[in-house]
């Protein structure tokens, strides 16, 4: 990591998609801090979440897809800051754009969905309450009754969350507001003003997203605890968004996003045909975003192009500028996608397994190049992948992913020698370097949980070698094993028994330092 000042900030993000008459929650809860110019690696299982996650950041999400809750804060480093072609110079949650876009048949379904949910668990609440009254499994029912409550304050907070603030609250809220904004702010607000205001949040039912971020704000003052400028920053930006009008908020979002999208956060996808339009040669492709982002000429943008394609290594670039995509091999395509991705010049470089269409000596030259424009450009990246041997071979830091949460994270060194959450283990007694000869490779039996259900406890409890009771009844918090380093595992329960690793881990460092892992 090349410093600790934070570029991306997630924070309780909740991504849910509706399929059929079902949904689907795909990332439950997941908090997670980026740096500024380091490399970060996202490694799971396929379906454990890791694209969703980093599709939520550029509002890709397929359109049955939503935010349900949480918010991903982009704070610019002083280059983007200092840079007049930066669009976004100040700091931003991303949450806006992803809000400000969604169609009002995305809002609808929401609505609806979350009003069926209501429905059922009042239904099922009605059957367990006479079931008590019969006497009849009392204190399971009572204990179903409790988590079905749960679930309707759960479902009306999601709805509150997408709704826009009443005539009335902001009314209310104008005159407050209206001091927030002035270069005093907070902290020089009338004490009336600020009791006034929290009786009237106090009696509505379910919050918005701005009045619950006002009632922290407000309760912190009257605390005389000291209030972030990001945490006010944030409630006016959110004030702004809920007094302009829905039409003027989605323009708003969707030029915002195109800004967004390839100025600030570009994205290397895992096959470049997909990426690439066949039908149209790989230099119009290149030109194109620049005319479109960069505002150049036809001539700037071929010239640039050009001296791109000769930066990711295309020989005989300028004969090769006219070329279709189906001219070129897999690794030479995927070189074309990375400079069609640095064409507008990004903050954050997400790559979205981009080695897993080829093959292995290729695969090492595309980690070197990217290692190299990262440098250059001093790029801060996020790589995908379920491959742990390139995580060894390119990365700072490693989110673990399994079933929609970042169940450890820590340095590279964390996790390979250090890893202390049962799935890192398995991840890492998978790897092909670790196996002996004439004895079967490791694999990690079952299947991930289904994500359309309710999970209890933790979700690699019933494939885990080690797991507790417990495990099948609370989910763990994240335990810190050091300011680098946390696992989400009741393991690390001081009451829990001292486990053994796996042994084939005891051969990892090893392969390490024989080069086995990461080339």
């Amino acid at each position: 990591m090349e410093n600790n000042r934070k570029i991306l900030s997630l924070k309780d993000i909740v991504v849910k998609f509706r399929v059929r008459s079902k949904m689907l929650t795909s990332i439950r809860n997941i908090s997670f801090d980026i740096y500024d110019g380091e490399t970060v690696a996202i490694v799971g299982e396929s379906g454990s979440g890791k694209s969703v996650l980093t599709k939520t950041l550029t509002n890709m999400l397929e359109s049955n897809g939503y935010i349900a809750n949480g918010s991903i804060m982009y704070y610019p480093n002083e280059d983007s800051k200092n840079d007049p072609k930066t669009a976004f110079k100040d700091e931003i949650n991303l949450i806006k754009f992803h809000k400000g876009a969604l169609t009002s048949e995305a809002r609808k379904s929401i609505k609806s969905y979350n009003n069926l949910r209501i429905k059922e668990a009042k239904t099922k609440i009605g059957i367990l309450t006479k079931q008590i009254e019969m006497n009849i499994d009392a204190i399971n029912s009572q204990i179903e009754i409790d988590n079905l409550t749960r679930e309707i304050e759960n479902a009306y907070q999601e709805m509150a969350s997408f709704n826009r603030l009443s005539r009335r609250t902001r009314k209310k809220m104008r005159p407050i507001m209206k001091e927030i904004a002035t270069p005093e702010g907070v902290n020089f607000l009338e004490k009336t003003m600020i009791e006034n205001a929290l009786d009237y949040l106090k009696n509505e039912e379910y919050l918005t997203e701005f009045e619950i971020l006002l009632q922290e704000i407000l309760h912190k003052v009257n605390d005389k605890i000291a209030i972030d400028s990001q945490e006010v920053n944030l409630l006016l930006e959110i004030w702004t968004f809920q007094n302009q009008s829905a039409l003027k908020n989605k323009t708003q979002a969707n030029k915002n996003l195109k800004k967004l999208r390839g100025g600030t956060i570009a994205t290397i996808f895992q096959d470049p045909m997909t990426s690439l339009n066949p039908l149209l040669s790989v230099g119009y492709q290149i030109t194109e975003v620049l005319r479109a982002h960069q505002k150049m000429s036809f001539i700037e943008a071929k010239q640039e192009a050009i001296e791109l394609m000769k930066k990711v290594g295309i020989p005989n670039a300028e004969k090769r500028f006219k070329d279709i995509p189906g001219k070129y091999s897999g690794g030479m395509r995927q070189r074309i996608v990375i400079a069609v991705a640095l064409a507008c010049k990004p903050k954050i470089l997400i790559c979205d397994e981009p080695t897993t269409a080829l093959d292995v000596t290729i695969q090492a030259q595309i980690l070197d190049l990217i290692k190299q424009l990262k440098k250059e450009y001093n790029l801060t990246v996020i790589f995908i992948t379920h491959d742990l041997g390139v995580v060894a071979n390119i990365a700072d830091r490693v989110a673990v992913v399994y079933a929609g949460q970042i169940i450890e994270y820590g340095t590279t060194n964390d996790i390979f020698f250090d890893a202390r959450h049962p799935y890192t283990w398995a991840l890492l007694s998978s790897l092909p370097q670790l196996g002996n000869k004439g004895e079967d490779l490791y694999s990690i039996s079952g299947t991930p949980p289904s994500l359309f259900n309710e999970i209890k406890g933790d979700p690699f409890a019933p494939r885990n070698d080690f797991a507790m009771a417990i495990d099948y009844e609370l989910e763990p918090p994240m335990f810190e094993v050091s300011p680098s380093h946390g696992a989400k595992t009741w393991l690390l329960d001081p009451r829990s028994p001292k486990i053994e690793k796996p042994k084939q881990l005891s051969r990892l460092r090893e392969a390490v330092s024989e080069a086995k892992v990461g080339e």
